[in-house]
């Protein structure tokens, strides 16, 4: 009967938990320092709405981590994600593209080479003068530092994985996703129940310190919060990360395009960078995340200058009902991307298999958990093969 210990209740830890089981473990732990599962994926909650302070949807039925979450209990719709981007244009203004979240650019020569390169300047660097030229603005206009700083898998977090080019495609079916039937607190609150009845054991309030966790002898550990404390733990320096102070905007609305709904800004003028609408209890609730902090009437005005060409002038913008001013570090530097692969190696050298590192690395949710799941498949069941391991 192999423990394991799992640190951090967030969405991570819940999935690993889960994860663990399938895999034949009995005797776990979640450990949570704060006095809820969830983590940053818990919403404020107002009146039964949801305050959601960033977008966050799973993907199709393909998607492991929904699949597995369906298993137990959790209940997803599977929703036709309205979207589109507002683009910049060479000789000034801005263009709208419907259908598609990402950089739609006009060029001269719309021809580009393979995208190679560990930077973001690098993975830039392929592409036609014109187009480089906007998309490094809009980086350092979300960013603020410099393209050779930020790590290539940046371009996921900051919506320029994929890059067309103006005229080249049309508009297409709105792409699938899935939205927690219940909501994120539906989500947690059926996990929490199906942990239960899994036998695992729930600590809330509970801190394993990095050494304890790296000392252990007793099972298997996973390491599903944050890495930085291990760092220190380890004899190591801490990267130097990238943080994108964001402010974030909830309001009431009423009419406007249907939920849900992203819009992606890639102008680099203004300050919201994402706009996006998402259904809770029967209200829509408006989500505008931004560079920087605003004022209410720039923002309202803003907002209805990027809906605009999305069904926007009938959209009515209520009450805010949530500001969330916070640092994030979503985005992969270099440093951080070359100093967590040394940290797994050291961790692997004095752990083995039985400290299951986070996939910190993986920038895209699905494979952040198929990486936990083939970590936990070593450990737990090394002798089913990786296809049945990472079902």
């Amino acid at each position: 009967m192999t423990k394991v210990r799992i640190v951090g209740g967030g969405l991570a830890g819940v999935l690993a938990a889960l994860e663990a089981h399938r895999l034949g473990a009995r005797r776990i732990e979640i450990h949570e320092r704060l006095g809820e599962v969830g983590g940053a994926l818990a919403p404020k909650v107002s009146h039964g709405v949801e305050l959601r302070d960033r977008w966050t949807v799973f993907g199709g039925r393909e998607d492991p981590a929904r699949r597995l979450l369906e298993w137990h209990g959790v209940r997803f719709d599977d929703v036709a994600l309205t979207c589109g981007s507002l683009n910049p244009c060479p000789r000034g203004g801005a263009s709208a593209a419907k259908g598609f979240a990402g950089p739609v650019m006009t060029a001269r020569d719309p021809s580009f080479g393979r995208l190679t390169g560990d930077t973001m300047a690098d993975r830039l660097r392929v592409y036609p003068d014109d187009v480089r030229t906007q998309l490094a603005r809009y980086c350092r206009w979300r960013l603020g530092v410099w393209l050779d700083e930020a790590h290539a898998s940046a371009a996921l977090p900051l919506n320029i994985d994929q890059v067309r080019f103006a005229g080249t495609r049309a508009e297409e079916a709105p792409p699938l996703a899935a939205l927690p039937k219940d909501g994120f607190t539906g989500l947690f609150a059926q996990a929490a129940r199906a942990l239960e009845q899994l036998g695992v054991e729930v600590r809330l309030q509970s801190l394993v310190t990095p050494k304890e966790a790296i000392d252990s002898t007793d099972g298997i550990t996973v390491w599903a919060a944050a890495p930085a404390p291990l760092f220190s733990a380890l004899g190591k320096s801490p990267p130097r990360l990238i943080s994108d102070l964001t402010a974030s905007y909830v309001f009431e609305t009423r009419g406007g395009p249907p939920a849900p709904l992203l819009v992606q800004n890639y102008t680099a003028r203004g300050a919201i960078y994402r706009l996006s609408l998402y259904p809770s209890r029967g209200e829509t609730m408006l989500l505008a995340e931004c560079v920087e902090e605003v004022s209410d009437t720039d923002l309202r005005r803003e907002i209805h200058e990027l809906l605009g060409e999305f069904g926007g002038d009938t959209l009515k913008l209520g009450d805010t009902r949530a500001v969330f001013v916070q640092t994030r570090w979503d985005t992969p530097s270099m440093d951080s991307v070359r100093k967590l692969a040394n940290l797994r190696s050291a961790l692997a050298e004095a752990r083995g298999p039985t400290f299951v590192a986070g996939a910190w690395e993986a920038v895209d949710p699905a494979e952040r958990f198929r990486r936990l799941s083939r970590g936990l498949a070593g450990a737990l069941a090394p002798e089913l093969p990786l296809a049945q391991a990472a079902a």
